[in-house]
Parts: C-alpha cells; sequence; structure tokens
C-alpha cells in the first residue's frame, strides 16, 4: 500500500472480479480489509463500511442485522477490528460502544485476561484516532460524555494489572481506581519503559516489563540475533516477490522500497 491508498482500494476491487469469474467470490475475501483501511486512510468511510456489509453477504448470504445478532466469542475479532471503528468513524458512537463493550465481555469472560492485554484497547492517549486499531473506549466514552468508571469492567479491569506495574508507572492501583484520567501518566510511563527494554521491534508483552531489565535484555539480544539469521534466508526470496511484484504492476517498477 504504502500510501497508494487509492491504487490499493482498485487493485482489491480488480481482485474480487477475478475471483468471482473463476474460483468464487469467498477466493477474493482477504481483499476486503485491505481495502477498507485504505479507504479509511482516505476517510471514505461510508464506501468502507459498504464494503464491510457486501463482505457479510459473500460469508453468510445476507446482510446481518446487527442490532439483534446474537454475537459469539468467534465474532470478536471481526467487531473489535471492523464493526467498532468504523461505527465511531461514522459518528454511530453509541451502536459502536456497544459492540466494542461486548468484545471485551468476551475477554472478561476468559479465564485468562490480563489487563494489560486490553489496555490499548480501551486507552491509548490518542486525541482523535484515524486508523481502525487505534479506536478505543475511551474514545467511545469521550464522545458519549461518559467516564471510563462507569464501564462496568471498570474495577476488575484495575485490579488485574500486576503490581508491578503500578511500581513501575509511580500511579497507584487506589489512584487508578478512583480517576480514570491517571490512565494517561500510568500508559506514558509504561511505555517509555518498554521502549527502554525492547531493543529488537519485537515484544512488548507484560513480561517485558515486570521481569528484570537483564532478563529482558538476554531475551532482546537473542530475538535479535534470530530476526538477523531470518533476513538473510529471506534474502533470496524478497528479491523474487519484487520481481514477480515489478512484473504483475508494472507501476512499481520505477518505486523505491
Amino acid at each position: 500500500m504504502n500510501d497508494r491508498h487509492e491504487r490499493a482500494a482498485a487493485a482489491c476491487r480488480q481482485i474480487r472480479r477475478y475471483a468471482a469469474r473463476g474460483p468464487g467470490a469467498t477466493a477474493g475475501l482477504f481483499t476486503f480489509s485491505i481495502e477498507i483501511e485504505s479507504l479509511c486512510a482516505l476517510r471514505d468511510h461510508d464506501t468502507a463500511w459498504r464494503r464491510l456489509r457486501t463482505q457479510e453477504e459473500i460469508v453468510f448470504g445476507k446482510r446481518l442485522n446487527l442490532r439483534c445478532r446474537r454475537w459469539q466469542r468467534t465474532d470478536g475479532f471481526t467487531l473489535e477490528c471492523s464493526y467498532a471503528p468504523l461505527l465511531y468513524f461514522r459518528g454511530r458512537y453509541r451502536q459502536g460502544c456497544q459492540l466494542l463493550e461486548i468484545v471485551l465481555d468476551f475477554r472478561f469472560d476468559a479465564t485468562n485476561v490480563r489487563s494489560y492485554d486490553l489496555l490499548t484497547r480501551v486507552y491509548n492517549g490518542d486525541p482523535e484516532p484515524t486508523l481502525r486499531a487505534r479506536v478505543t473506549l475511551a474514545h467511545f466514552y469521550g464522545r458519549l460524555g461518559k467516564d471510563l468508571r462507569q464501564w462496568r469492567h471498570w474495577t476488575a479491569f484495575v485490579d488485574g494489572f500486576h503490581p508491578r506495574l503500578f511500581r513501575l508507572s509511580g500511579v497507584s492501583r487506589e489512584e487508578l481506581q478512583a480517576d480514570s484520567r491517571q490512565l494517561a501518566p500510568f500508559l506514558d510511563k509504561l511505555m517509555e519503559e518498554r521502549d527502554r527494554r525492547i531493543t529488537s521491534g519485537i515484544g512488548g508483552s507484560q513480561s517485558d516489563l515486570i521481569e528484570s531489565p537483564a532478563k529482558v535484555r538476554k531475551r532482546q539480544a537473542d530475538t535479535n540475533r534470530k530476526l538477523n539469521a531470518f533476513k538473510k534466508r529471506m534474502g533470496p526470496v524478497r528479491k523474487e516477490i519484487d520481481r514477480k511484484l515489478r512484473q504483475y504492476f508494472p507501476e512499481l517498477r520505477e518505486f523505491r522500497w
């Protein structure tokens, strides 16, 4: 894509037309997410929403009634990454918020839920998101004039953080329970510490913060070695892929990757 969003969206539609004439419409399903992301980058959220509903027709044979559907845990990814964010971008805050809350309900129903893993879906500090992946519960609540403490899982969410995260952030559990605005300094301090510890570009799990710095450095050094070995092995493969891309998409021949 690389900011060539109009071309990416057009290519997705072209692939789906080809699929419909040959292997079948389902073979082109993978293009919808790519096109929707490009349309969001172009801020054409209404067309992105229509593409999502078209995808429903291929997958389910009909358009879903979003207000009456009984969502399942298996729907969680699509609700979180497509329906809720697009509803936010289209100004349908109440419905989008309800869908994102359903996703978070599924997460809290799981026995192995960790609040740290949910943190950036609840709050990420962005004043206004532009990408689907950056829309959070806090954005919906802000638009609806609600405080995150009104969220039914707020107490469990705060209580679910590892004690060491509070020590690292300088924000106490009691302070966060009493004032949802403390999520800002809480997240900022944790991300600063994470960035200091992650040297490979891969990581970011809770263990990178609650384990000793020495243990994290050792794991990151090992990850760096594996990454370098992988890049070396993949060199010839990437060259062949680049050759094919430039063959099938002539406009890329003069493009610097």
